[in-house]
C-alpha cells in the first residue's frame, strides 16, 4: 500500500466526515475509503514499508481539534497489525525507476513484485506497476471511473 491510500484509511479510520475536507484526501469520499477497507479486509493483509510510514507520519502527524489523539491510535494500530517490508535504499536507487518514481515508489513497486495486490492512490505508481505485470487498484482511477 502506498502513501496515498495509506492516508486515505488512517484519515477515514479517524472520522470519514474529514476525508472530504482534510487537505490530503479532499480527491476522495466516504465511499472510496470503505471501499478501500472492504477490499483490505483485515489490517493483517496490509504491507507497507518504512519509507511509507515515514511520509504518512510527516503528512499527518499534525492533527488538531481533538483528532491527534485518534490519529495516534490508528496509526499505532496499523503499524501494530500489518507488515512491514524493507529494502536498502541503496539498492532502491539502482532500479530503473528510481529515476521517475523516486525512492519510496521505487521501492514500493520493488517490493510489490512478491505481493499479491499493490493498492496506490499514484497513478504513475499505477502505470508502472501494472507493466511489470502486478495486480493493481488504482484508487484515483476507480474515483474518476464513478465520476465519469
Amino acid at each position: 500500500m502506498d502513501t496515498n491510500a495509506l492516508i486515505l484509511l488512517i484519515v477515514g479510520f479517524i472520522d470519514k466526515a474529514l476525508i472530504s475536507s482534510h487537505k490530503r484526501t479532499s480527491i476522495y469520499e466516504p465511499i472510496d475509503f470503505e471501499n478501500l477497507t472492504f477490499l483490505i479486509g483485515d489490517l493483517e493483509k496490509v504491507v507497507t514499508t518504512p519509507n511509507v510510514l515515514t511520509e504518512v507520519d510527516n503528512l499527518l502527524n499534525n492533527f488538531q481539534k481533538g483528532h491527534r489523539w485518534a490519529y495516534y491510535q490508528v496509526i499505532r494500530e496499523i503499524i501494530t497489525k500489518s507488515s512491514e517490508k524493507f529494502l536498502e535504499a541503496r539498492k532502491v536507487i539502482d532500479f530503473d525507476a528510481f529515476l521517475q518514481l523516486g525512492l519510496t515508489d521505487t521501492g514500493i513497486l520493488e517490493i510489490c513484485k512478491n505481493c499479491d495486490l499493490l493498492i496506490t492512490g499514484d497513478s504513475k505508481l499505477a502505470d508502472y506497476a501494472n507493466a511489470y505485470g502486478i495486480k493493481v487498484v488504482d484508487l484515483v482511477k476507480i474515483r474518476n471511473n464513478r465520476l465519469n
